[in-house]
């Protein structure tokens, strides 16, 4: 399992005032198991969030984020980390050099 450092959203979900809502992230701590990462990719929208200054002031300006999705069974959950999409996969990245059981 490997640590990221993971924006997580506060944001209240409510139907009557979704469209004015303010977000709200914090940072937190997110443990993944690298054998059920189902996809990488960068995410979108969250360096304009940094820019606009609506995420956590621990962050640098230069900071990027990775969208992780990981599927254990039938749950899906997509993780928002902080770091670079090819510092992150190189990080989840495992030998592949493995016996298959059978």
């Amino acid at each position: 399992m490997i640590r990221f450092v993971e924006l997580v959203n506060e944001t209240s979900f409510n139907p009557r005032t979704e469209r004015t809502a303010i977000p709200a992230f914090s940072l937190g701590e997110v443990w993944i198991n690298e054998t059920f990462v189902v996809s990488v990719r960068q995410a979108t929208g969250y360096k304009k969030l940094l820019k606009e200054g609506r995420l956590p002031p621990d962050l640098d300006k230069k900071h990027e984020f990775t969208a992780i999705t990981t599927n254990t069974g039938g749950l899906t959950e997509t993780h928002i980390v902080v770091g670079e999409i090819s510092a992150v996969a190189t990080r989840l990245h495992r030998d592949m050099r493995t016996l298959l059981k059978g």
